[in-house]
């Protein structure tokens, strides 16, 4: 490497660095050195104006700037004023310096003194650099070159009238547009031969014959045409249909994926919105890669950079020792990350198993480090809630072989994607499950996924201890579940499915008896949990497969009854309801009017949607009311121990088992079976209620009755009342 490459590379190591000091410190040494090569200078001094450093660029560039106009090179003496006028923008000097300059390199050119006058270049009032787009813009666009307008698309020069001050441009639309030059400098891009929409006028089958032979070309015509970057949809929009038939595209693109994964001169994103970047120099995917574990910041980002190794790591001829080393970094990050971030310590054990089955000669087994990690998690559910899907289903695989008691013990708790990895520990739990739906003690969660699969003809098929839950205890249960959820939120994916599932209500009472029937319907009647029209949306299902079941859409009088209720759930709704009516309606209200000022409230997507909240809103401050008016708030203080009233906690033996079991009988809002807590409406309760120790009671099974025993009656703790 000579002397001059030695000092630029020394001075582009500076400026990577952002070592600006330093960097302007070699220029100032170069330039006594090199004095007699100012052209070498003024290439240095664009390093700087590449590293985003104007005012830098410009003071340095001032200091050659008469030296290059002495030796006769008007180029570089033009782009040299070029940088100062970036950070001098107004500087009047300059102005007349840039006058002459462009005044002797186009001497020859008839056309500069127009372009000279429309560029506003003598005017104080334009700023320079948008002078000199103007002026480049025009002189560029010569007869017979090409130039790309936003919305007209590419067009070429037909010509350039000097003296009357137009420009004819044959666009698609138009093939002699005519305008002023001061229109065309600012909305005219000139483009060259080679961008890709010039090609596809002047050379669309060479363009077809090079997308078909050699994708990579195509693509990389692309990306020049458009700054080296262009999402995959603008790819998309510019070659499918006229480059590559429309019907082949997809097929096309997914080929030239896997061609451009292999080019190092190209940067594939992993979102579909990011733009593909054709790089100045190549980069290989493995380097990259690496460069980014190195400098990612904790494990989560760590296991993220991992989780992109391992798609190409089955391409790489020998990735041994790459792999040790992702492996060995993720441990040790592992070991700093605190155990109050479960989630980023399991995606991690799990990237750590991956990374382990590519290995020629695989370290420790990994799954002992993951079965830990779960153990170590109090939370179970929440945590297989929060984990990425693959991680998810690797921690339930685990957790079967090395924790399935755990797993069985805390299945109530978990969400429809986490009971949707382990359909078989559900069939092993089928008696339990049936148990909970007809105590009405099932999580929501569980009777979401229940409904939903019951729903089905090929989920009941693959999972055939689901019918005998296809049965009124069901519909009982999900009703239930809905009505003691804390608020809305919580029942919403019940709701959906309640109501989404058209044949549901149907099929669950299709077998039922007249009594059953009856009493569902006066359920769903006098429910609170549902408006009007749901109430009689649902009876309506149930009249497809029981007609007499109508009289109560027509004389439905149904005397609703006061609610017990905590005081702890009592207060969350009124808290809910004050805060609908002091904060949330006052704020819609001013939504709506601020959307009204906007106009025309035809089209007027912000008025819609402020209205569709003031309905919202309005719907639920209305039930809340109604729910509250109902609601006789207690802390059970008073609650009698002599039998199972309201407020008591109840221990019973199932007597069919031999196991106990604890519930806490409290207000109607209350229910979390997850606890042990039941509200008083439920039918396990409702079964207990008035009891006395010793007493042996029923509670509804789905062919014979189950009989518990009563063993014990007392206050439930203290801390549970407060927490409800």
């Amino acid at each position: 490497m000579s002397s001059i490459q030695n000092h630029h590379q020394q001075l582009k190591d500076f400026l990577s660095r952002s070592d600006w000091d330093n960097a302007q410190a070699l220029w100032l040494e170069l330039a006594e050195q090199f004095s007699d090569q100012p052209e070498f200078l003024l290439l240095l001094v664009k390093e700087f104006a590449d590293a985003g450093q104007t005012e830098m660029a410009a003071e340095l560039a001032s200091l050659i700037a008469e030296s290059i106009k002495a030796a006769g090179k008007h180029h570089e003496w033009l782009y040299a004023l070029k940088l100062q006028a970036e950070a001098k923008p107004t500087d009047k000097p300059l102005r007349a310096e840039l006058l002459s300059a462009y005044s002797q390199l186009h001497e020859s050119d008839p056309r500069l003194r127009a372009i000279l006058t429309v560029s506003d270049l003598d005017q104080n009032r334009t700023p320079l650099p948008t002078a000199i787009a103007r002026i480049e813009t025009l002189l560029a666009l010569q007869v017979g070159t090409y130039c790309q307008h936003k919305s007209w698309g590419v067009g070429r020069v037909k010509s350039f009238d000097a003296t009357l001050g137009q420009i004819v441009v044959s666009f698609a639309h138009n093939p002699s547009h005519s305008m002023k030059l001061a229109y065309a400098a600012e909305s005219l891009a000139p483009v060259s031969i080679d961008h890709i929409e010039v090609r596809k006028l002047t050379d669309l089958d060479g363009l077809k014959r090079m997308a078909a032979e050699d994708p990579v070309a195509a693509l990389r015509l692309v990306l020049l045409s458009h700054h080296r970057a262009a999402t995959p949809e603008r790819i998309e929009g510019l070659l499918s249909g006229s480059v590559i038939p429309a019907d082949q595209w997809k097929k096309w693109w997914e080929n030239a994926r896997k061609l451009l994964k292999k080019d190092p001169h190209f940067d594939l994103p992993a979102k579909k919105t990011d733009p593909v970047i054709l790089r100045t120099a190549p980069v290989s995917q493995q380097d990259e890669i690496l460069e980014a574990f190195r400098d990612a910041k904790g494990l989560a980002q760590q296991t993220e950079v991992a989780r992109q190794f391992l798609k190409l790591v089955d391409e790489l001829e020998d990735a041994e020792l790459l792999i040790q080393e992702f492996q060995d970094a993720l441990l040790e990050s592992l070991k700093r990350t605190p155990a109050s971030r479960p989630v980023e310590r399991i995606e991690a054990a799990v990237v750590l198993e991956q990374l382990r089955e590519h290995q020629k000669s695989p370290t420790e087994d990994t799954a002992v480090l993951l079965a830990r990690l779960l153990s170590a998690s109090p939370h179970l559910s929440e945590v297989l809630d929060e984990l990425s899907t693959s991680a998810q289903r690797r921690a339930l695989a685990v957790l079967k072989i090395t924790d399935p008691d755990r797993l069985l013990r805390e299945l109530n708790r978990f969400s429809t994607r986490s009971l949707d990895e382990i359909p078989d520990v559900l069939a092993q739990k089928a008696d339990a499950i049936e148990q909970w739906v007809h105590n009405q003690t099932a999580g929501t969660e569980l009777l979401c996924w229940i409904c939903r699969n019951i729903s089905t003809p090929a989920s009941r098929k693959a999972h055939p201890w689901l019918d005998a839950l296809q049965t009124p205890a069901l519909l009982f249960a999900v009703i239930e579940s809905i009505e003691s959820a804390p608020n809305k939120s919580v029942s919403k994916k019940l709701r959906d499915v309640l109501f989404g599932e058209e044949e549901l209500v149907a099929d669950l009472l299709v077998q039922a008896d007249t009594e059953t029937v009856r009493k569902i319907t006066r359920l769903i009647l006098s429910s609170s949990a549902f408006e009007e029209l749901d109430r009689r949306s649902l009876v309506a299902r149930v009249v497809k497969v029981h007609p007499f079941v109508q009289e109560f859409l027509v004389t439905k009088t149904v005397k609703e009854q006061p609610l017990i209720v905590s005081w702890g759930s009592y207060n969350k709704r009124r808290a809910e309801l004050d805060d609908i009516i002091q904060k949330k309606i006052p704020q819609n209200s001013k939504e709506i009017g601020l959307a009204r000022s906007y106009g025309d409230l035809r089209e007027n997507f912000e008025f819609k949607a402020a209205k569709d909240m003031q309905r919202l809103l309005m719907r639920r401050r209305a039930e809340l009311e109604i729910l509250l008016s109902r609601a006789q708030p207690t802390d059970f203080a008073d609650a009698k121990t002599d039998i199972v009233s309201i407020g008591t906690s109840v221990t019973v033996t199932d007597l069919g088992t031999n196991r106990s079991q604890t519930y806490h009988i409290l207000g109607a809002w209350d229910g979390d079976p997850a606890r042990g807590i039941i509200s008083y409406p439920a039918a396990l309760a409702q079964t207990l209620l008035n009891k006395k120790v010793g007493d042996i009671v029923e509670a509804a099974g789905e062919t014979t009755p189950q009989k518990f025993r009563i063993d014990k009656i007392e206050k439930p703790p203290a801390e549970m009342v407060q927490s409800l």
